[in-house]
């Protein structure tokens, strides 16, 4: 797997915050969430759904189940803070497929815009919230955050789509949390 394939996977918390409510962080002195969030992410790369919904290819092995949640994450880092940030992403990014209710998870980078996004799909907020708040993502949370510009998650309940929804629908409803 080329490098930026792997540093996307690594690059942040599989799409669900270390809260159990939708949330917006940047330091004070960075950009905001908003602004980061405005980079053109021409070069976005990527990444098939994984998973045991999703074949080799990350195509849908049969229709998602009704009603499922679908968790998103977005999240900004200087260059001298990517080692970091890899480092302390990479427990929960492999962690997130070992859990029972992972559906599938996605991944997207963007070199020009140092930003990385996650998509994952799971079957009931039990399991979404028990890869969330175990030990490994917690402790990633905890530790990791610091190295980034800023971030974003929500989650919410799908209860009529039966395929996993696109990059520009997920940013649209990070978008929308941001203003509310």
């Amino acid at each position: 797997m080329p490098h930026r394939a792997i540093f996307s996977m690594l690059s942040l918390l599989v799409a669900c915050g270390s809260q159990d409510s939708d949330s917006t962080t940047t330091n004070a002195e960075e950009p905001s969430v908003a602004e980061l969030a405005a980079c053109d992410e021409h070069d976005l790369e990527l990444i098939p759904f994984m998973g045991p919904a999703f074949d080799d290819n990350g195509a849908l092995l049969a229709p998602l189940p009704v009603p499922h949640i679908v968790a998103t994450t977005a999240g900004w880092h200087t260059p001298e803070n990517r080692d970091a940030v890899v480092s302390h992403n990479a427990p929960p990014m492999m962690d997130v497929f070992t859990h029972d209710g992972l559906l599938g998870a996605s991944f997207a980078y963007s070199e020009a815009c140092s930003s990385a996004r996650t998509v994952t799909l799971w079957r009931d907020d039990a399991a979404r919230k028990k890869f969330v708040f175990g030990e490994v993502h917690s402790a990633a949370i905890k530790n990791g955050l610091k190295y980034t510009s800023g971030w974003e998650t929500t989650h919410w309940t799908e209860s009529t789509a039966t395929e996993p929804p696109s990059w520009d629908a997920v940013r649209v409803r990070l978008a929308n949390v941001r203003r509310e």
